[in-house]
């Protein structure tokens, strides 16, 4: 009976730490909180370093960095995913900032409580400007308003 039982020793001594998975990899629930939405509809480039889109957002720094991907519930259509790609001067706190391509939208957006899943922290990193990012957020803002327009002549 020693000699298993020293055997067993042996192998749990010399046994490395490292046989459990790294702690970097255990699965966590995603953040919840609940923002203050606004709108907004300034064509520009963000704190990102990228052109103003649909799918974006402005947020506060300290609360959620540059580059945080988020979903958005409670906004009726507006609803989703978004990436935080913007900080603005009245954004602060718990306030999040949509960006829509026209301003009556942004208008119509008003003002809101949603509740706001954090799925992926940012690296809070700007990026240099990439003119085909531009071009192509420019086209999609220009079909979101013909759009828009079509819809409002009906």
């Amino acid at each position: 009976m020693r000699i298993p039982f020293a055997a067993l020793i042996a192998l749990a001594v010399w046994t490395p730490a490292s046989a459990s998975p790294p702690s970097h990899q255990v699965a966590r629930r995603p953040t919840i909180r609940y923002f203050i939405a606004t709108a907004y509809s300034v064509e520009g480039t963000g704190a990102s370093g990228k052109w103003s889109h649909p799918g974006t957002v402005a947020a506060d720094r300290k609360v959620l960095p540059l580059n945080s991907r988020i979903r958005i519930y409670g906004a009726g259509r507006y609803s989703g995913d978004y990436t935080v790609e913007d900080t603005g001067g009245k954004v602060d706190g718990h306030h999040i900032d949509v960006y829509m391509p026209s301003q009556a939208e942004a208008k119509k957006f008003g003002h809101q409580r949603v509740k706001v899943v954090v799925l992926k922290y940012g690296d809070d990193e700007a990026s240099p400007p990439d003119p085909q990012q531009k071009a192509d957020a420019k086209a999609a803002d220009r079909t979101v308003r013909a759009k828009e327009n079509t819809t409002q002549k009906k």
